[in-house]
């Protein structure tokens, strides 16, 4: 399997880089890791993308600077720094310094381009970050769509629960415009997780604190750092209804890797609300098929958390 990760790297999308890592060694190649503007300025993205390579020893794979901004507005990480700290890695302290002319000088949507030209037909395209740089590619050149494999995003929402704003999750938040436009003109085969998805399938606090006591290992360690924000202050996320821990980049990249970790799909038509005041950012779903319009999505409908800790426990062990 040939990948392209598209990223906005904090914590979560730190977790999912390791693990993808993790998977080489089975015949997954990581043909490009393309940062954007999401969880942190692109800047510290593209910093925390090569502080997670290589402390998973994977420098050689390369990292490509796309979009510093929205297509359309100025975007709202602050959110997200809340949540996993001013650095998006949980203000963690590092004693290695981090080489930041490692990022490559093609610019990031070139590079989806050129690699998907490339090897048409084989590259899977995964986003755990506002769909930007996704959109732009689309846009830049036509046969982008077609030259994919297949597209697995993280983001958007499925009930109508939001997470920044009252009915809108992250990523499809920070740049509606690109979310509508990626939805609306990819061809190839999209599957989305959402943020409910990841939320019904959450671990409680307490069996996460046994795990991290359980282990010492060096995945554990890195986990431990870049999560520290998020455990710090898990009292402040219960007063906004997060009762527990998920991490949803980290719970998409294994649905890419292991099919028993969704239990249930679903193909649907969606779209991606941008002009409502209290909406903008939603997905809309037909859920009850009124347009001619043929699905678009497979939704991950329903995960399955025993697997989900399973992976993760023997990840971190």
């Amino acid at each position: 399997m040939k990948l392209i990760i598209d990223v906005d790297t904090g914590a979560d999308d730190a977790m999912a880089i390791l693990f993808a890592v993790a998977q080489c060694h089975s015949g997954t190649e990581i043909l490009a890791i393309t940062c954007v503007n999401g969880n942190i300025d692109l800047n510290n993205v593209s910093r925390n993308t090569l502080r997670t390579l290589q402390y998973a020893d994977a420098l050689h794979i390369p990292v490509f600077e796309g979009a510093f901004k929205p297509l359309l507005s100025q975007g709202n990480t602050e959110d997200a720094k809340n949540y996993f700290g001013n650095d998006g890695m949980g203000n963690a302290e590092w004693t290695d310094p981090v080489d930041t002319g490692m990022v490559q000088k093609e610019n990031a949507i070139q590079t989806m381009i050129r690699l998907t030209k490339g090897n048409p037909g084989e590259i899977t395209l995964v986003t755990l970050a506002p769909l930007t740089n996704v959109a732009l590619a689309l846009q830049l050149d036509e046969t982008f769509s077609s030259n994919l494999k297949e597209v697995l995003i993280m983001g958007g929402n499925m009930e109508g629960k939001g997470n920044v704003s009252f009915s809108a999750e992250f990523n499809f938040h920070v740049d509606p415009e690109a979310a509508a436009i990626v939805l609306q003109d990819l061809k190839c085969p999209v599957t989305m997780v959402t943020w409910e998805a990841c939320l019904n399938a959450s671990i409680s606090w307490s069996i996460m604190d046994e795990l991290i006591v359980s282990s010492s290992s060096k995945n554990m360690e890195f986990f431990k750092k870049v999560s520290s924000n998020e455990f710090k202050h898990r009292d402040k996320w219960a007063k906004l209804g997060l009762d527990d821990f998920r991490s949803c980049d980290w719970i998409a990249m294994m649905v890419l890797f292991d099919s028993s970790v969704c239990l249930e799909y679903k193909e649907v038509y969606a779209s991606v609300e941008t002009q409502g005041r209290l909406t903008r950012g939603s997905v809309v779903i037909d859920w009850l098929n009124l347009q001619s319009e043929k699905p678009n999505v497979r939704l991950a409908m329903k995960l399955n958390k025993e697997k989900i800790f399973q992976i993760m426990k023997e990840f971190l062990s």
